[in-house]
C-alpha cells in the first residue's frame, strides 16, 4: 500500500511537471511536493549507503539556505523543493519505455561467440541501455552467464557499453541531470559532441577483448528490435527541432509514456501501465532520495554563491577549468559520490561565471559516463555486485585504465568543440 502510493504521487509529480513547462503559471512546486511525498514514503527502503548520503546532501543543502537567509539572500525555497522535478519526471517517464522495449533473443537460441558476437553485444546493449536503461544490462547479463558466472570480460562489456550511453543519450538520467543545471544547453550540440566519445569507448574496448573474442559468450542480438530506440531519438530530435525552445525534459517525459501507453493498448496489455506505477515506478526509491537531497543541495550552494563569490578562487569557466572539473568529478565518484551531487554542486558554483552551457553540459555527461562505469559504488557496479557477486574491486580495476584514457579523449572534444 504504501509503496503504491508512493508511485501514485511519482505519477502525479510527472504530470505536475509536465504541465508546468507547458504552462508555467502552474506553480513548480506542486511537482515537488508529489517527489517528497514519494520520498518521504519510500523513506524505509531506501539503501542505507544512499541515507546516508542523501541525509549528508540535505543538511549541507539546508545549512547553505540558512547561512543564505542570515546573509540577507532570498531563500530559494521553490528550488530547494523542485530543483529536480523534471529530472525525476523524465526519470519516471523513461522507466514505462521497460514495458515495451527490450532485446529481443530466442530463448532456445545459444548465446554467440566470435568478434562478430562481441561487436554485436556491444552494441545491442549500448543501444538498448540508452533507452530502457539498468534493465538492458540485467537482460543481457542473464542470458551472457548462461546459468554460470559472468566472466571479468563480459563485466567489461556490460559497464562500458551501457555506461557510455551517458555521453548522448537524451532518454539518460545524465542527460537530464545535465539539462537541469545547464539549461541553455542544446540537446543536438551535446549529443555531436557526446556520440564520438561514445563511439571511441565501443571501438577501443572492442579492440582491448578482440584477442578474447571466442571465450566471450555474448548475447544473441536480433536488430529488428532496434526499432524502437531509434525512433526515440529520432522523434526528440526532430520535435526540438521544431520547437528549439521547448524543454527537452518535458519533450522526453512527455513521449515516453504517451507512446508506452499507445503500444500497450494496441497489445492488448493497458493493465500493464497500472500495475508499473504500483510496483515498478517506485523501484528507483535510491535514484529519487539522491535526486531530491542534490536539489537541496544546489539550492543552498546557491544560497552561498552571492555571498562569497567575490572571494571564489575562480575566472572564467573555458575547457581548462571544464578539464578540470571533469578530472575531479571523475575522482569522487571513485570514493563513492554520485555524479549527480557533482553535478548539482559545480552548476550551482558556475552559474554566476555565465559558462558555455553546451561545455557545461557536456562536461556533466562525461563525469556521468566515466563514474558509473569505473566507480565501484555507482548504482551500476553495486546492482552488478549484488546481483553476480561481482567483487568491487574487480569492477574498479576491470575499468579503471579505462577511465584513465577516456579522460584525455574527452579534454580533446571539451578543446577542439569548444576552445
Amino acid at each position: 500500500m504504501r509503496r503504491s502510493a508512493a508511485g501514485l504521487l511519482l505519477a502525479l509529480a510527472l504530470l505536475l511537471a509536465i504541465v508546468h513547462a507547458y504552462y508555467p503559471l502552474l506553480p513548480r512546486w506542486l511537482a515537488g511536493a508529489a517527489g517528497w511525498g514519494a520520498g518521504l514514503l519510500l523513506l524505509p527502503d531506501l539503501a542505507s549507503r544512499v541515507r546516508w548520503q542523501a541525509g549528508i546532501l540535505l543538511v549541507l543543502g539546508l545549512l547553505g539556505l540558512l547561512a543564505g537567509w542570515r546573509g540577507g539572500v532570498a531563500v530559494p525555497w521553490q528550488q530547494a523543493l523542485a530543483g529536480n522535478s523534471l529530472l525525476i519526471a523524465m526519470l519516471t517517464a523513461v522507466s514505462f519505455l521497460r514495458l515495451i522495449s527490450e532485446p529481443a533473443a530466442d530463448a532456445a537460441e545459444r548465446p554467440p561467440r566470435g568478434r562478430r558476437a562481441l561487436g554485436s553485444t556491444l552494441l545491442g546493449l549500448h543501444l538498448f541501455g540508452a533507452v530502457i536503461n539498468l534493465p538492458a544490462v540485467f537482460i543481457m547479463a542473464d542470458r551472457m552467464r548462461n546459468g554460470g558466472r559472468l566472466s571479468s570480460h563480459q563485466v567489461v562489456v556490460l559497464t562500458r557499453a551501457f555506461g557510455a550511453c551517458a555521453f548522448w543519450s537524451p532518454f539518460f538520467a545524465a542527460m537530464a541531470a545535465a539539462l537541469t543545471y545547464a539549461p541553455e544547453a542544446r540537446l543536438s550540440a551535446v549529443m555531436l559532441a557526446g556520440l564520438p566519445l561514445a563511439a571511441l569507448a565501443l571501438l577501443g574496448t572492442y579492440w582491448q577483448l578482440r584477442r578474447h573474442a571466442e571465450s566471450i559468450q555474448g548475447f544473441p542480438m536480433h536488430y529488428g528490435s532496434l526499432w524502437l530506440p531509434g525512433l526515440l531519438a529520432l522523434a526528440v530530435l526532430v520535435l526540438h527541432g521544431l520547437w528549439p525552445t521547448f524543454s527537452v525534459l518535458a519533450l522526453v517525459s512527455t513521449l515516453a509514456p504517451v507512446l508506452a501507453a499507445l503500444v500497450l493498448a494496441l497489445r492488448g496489455q493497458a493493465t500493464a501501465l497500472g500495475r508499473h506505477v504500483r510496483t515498478g515506478v517506485p523501484r528507483m526509491v535510491n535514484e529519487l532520495g539522491l535526486f531530491l537531497a542534490a536539489g537541496v543541495l544546489a539550492a543552498g550552494l546557491g544560497a552561498l554563491v552571492p555571498l562569497w563569490f567575490d572571494e571564489l578562487p575562480v575566472g572564467a569557466f573555458g575547457p581548462p577549468m571544464a578539464a578540470a572539473s571533469l578530472l575531479l568529478m571523475w575522482l569522487v565518484a571513485l570514493v563513492g559520490v554520485h555524479p549527480v551531487v557533482s553535478i548539482a554542486a559545480l552548476g550551482a558554483l558556475v552559474a554566476p561565471l555565465e559558462p558555455d552551457p553546451n561545455l557545461l553540459a557536456l562536461t556533466f555527461v562525461a563525469s556521468w559516463a566515466l563514474g558509473v562505469t569505473c566507480g565501484p559504488l555507482s548504482g551500476l557496479n553495486l546492482a552488478l555486485h549484488s546481483a553476480y557477486r561481482i567483487p568491487a574491486l574487480d569492477l574498479l580495476r576491470g575499468n579503471l585504465a579505462y577511465g584513465l584514457l577516456m579522460m584525455p579523449a574527452v579534454w580533446v572534444v571539451q578543446f577542439t568543440f569548444f576552445g
